[in-house]
């Protein structure tokens, strides 16, 4: 997973649902399983929406994703890496996205559930229609920034 970006487990955990329930013999899927299915399908085409978004919006994206990064020092002295280089570190960030931010990682990226999806689906909604870069993208690495993990 890449060092300054690591968005899989940020944006997944935000888009998509952890959902093992048992089936009753059968019986098929019950009217909750057949829900759950429905949501983790619209999670998942979310989840590429907000990736191929933030891809569009590279150059603002990768910037405040860097600086959440920093701030929190997830991953471990990003936080000094940043002081002593931030150009030098988003240009690295871009480099990485570069690979991490095509359709088929992001098709992979999408297709892992996560738990947390219920609690921010509709503020990474609201963030999705936001078409100004610099909007959207203080709006989405927030959201992606609760599941930073050290």
């Amino acid at each position: 997973m890449s060092r300054y970006l690591a968005l899989a487990p940020a944006l997944i955990s935000v888009l998509a649902l952890a959902a093992c329930t048992g089936a009753e013999a059968n019986t098929g899927p019950s009217t909750a399983q057949r829900a759950q299915a429905s949501t983790a399908a619209s999670d998942h085409d979310l989840c590429v929406s907000i990736m191929t978004h933030s891809r569009t919006c590279t150059d603002q994206y990768i910037p405040t994703l860097v600086d959440a990064r920093a701030a929190l020092d997830i991953p471990a002295g990003i936080k000094a890496e940043v002081a002593k280089d931030r150009d030098g570190t988003i240009a690295a960030a871009k480099t990485e996205w570069s690979t991490d931010g095509t359709d088929a990682n992001i098709e992979k990226m999408c297709q892992r559930p996560m738990p947390n999806a219920d609690e921010d689906r509709e503020a990474a909604k609201a963030c999705q229609a936001k078409t100004d870069c610099g909007e959207f993208s203080a709006c989405i690495v927030p959201i992606e920034a609760k599941s930073f993990h050290r």
